[in-house]
């Protein structure tokens, strides 16, 4: 299958979410979940699906990427002619940079990006800076209700209420995923060109493969 776009050049990018060491990702399965879905409802010809962070997971330091893949194409079953994935970014910041190198070197023109509520404002704020016309969709139930409107169901669409609902964070970790935000939105109003929050993420994440 031959992946150009569901209007124009298109593509539903995934935006990452560390977990380090846990072995359970499940906010970064329901951002791919919900892309997936948005693949399938798209008319032919489909969109891209894009992922482009160097996280890792688990004790055994497996890349996203690959879980990605594998979710992607085995029980999301989106074609791997129709993904775009690399181990690149290791943090919004970067990301939304290669998204746009992505973009330019494609030629999209329509670019939908899935993250969790607490993530939108952010990652909004820099598609506006670096590509504008990027839609950033919160992976929630109320961004799931809006999204899929037409009749058809893909195979695996029950599974994906759940999969949204659990990877809503609880009280405890949405506080501290907040803190964060305010903590990094901070930081990007003394330095809009990201080097204060470039050498943060190197602390904690890890780099481009």
């Amino acid at each position: 299958m031959e992946c150009r776009s569901w209007c124009s050049d298109s593509a539903i990018h995934i935006v990452a979410k560390r977990q380090g060491s846990k072995r359970e990702n499940r906010q970064l399965v329901a951002r791919v979940a919900m892309a997936a879905a948005l693949w399938h409802y798209a008319p032919n010809p489909k969109p891209w699906v894009t992922y482009v962070a160097s996280d890792v997971h688990g004790p055994d330091c497996a890349p996203d990427s690959e879980l990605v893949r594998s979710l992607l194409t085995g029980r999301f079953e989106v074609p791997p002619a129709c993904q775009l994935l690399r181990s690149k970014a290791n943090c919004t910041f970067l990301e939304v940079r290669w998204v746009r190198a992505l973009a330019r070197a494609r030629g999209f023109r329509r670019i939908v990006a899935l993250t969790h509520s607490y993530h939108v404002a952010r990652a909004q704020r820099y598609f506006d800076e670096a590509l504008p016309g990027v839609t950033v969709l919160p992976v929630d139930l109320r961004g799931l209700a809006l999204t899929f409107r037409s009749p058809g169901q893909p195979k695996f669409y029950r599974e994906i209420p759940l999969l949204v609902r659990q990877a809503q964070p609880g009280l405890p970790d949405l506080l501290r995923e907040l803190v964060v935000e305010g903590l990094l939105r901070g930081l990007h109003a003394l330095d809009p060109r990201g080097g204060l929050e470039r050498r943060m993420a190197d602390r904690v994440r890890p780099g481009p493969l």
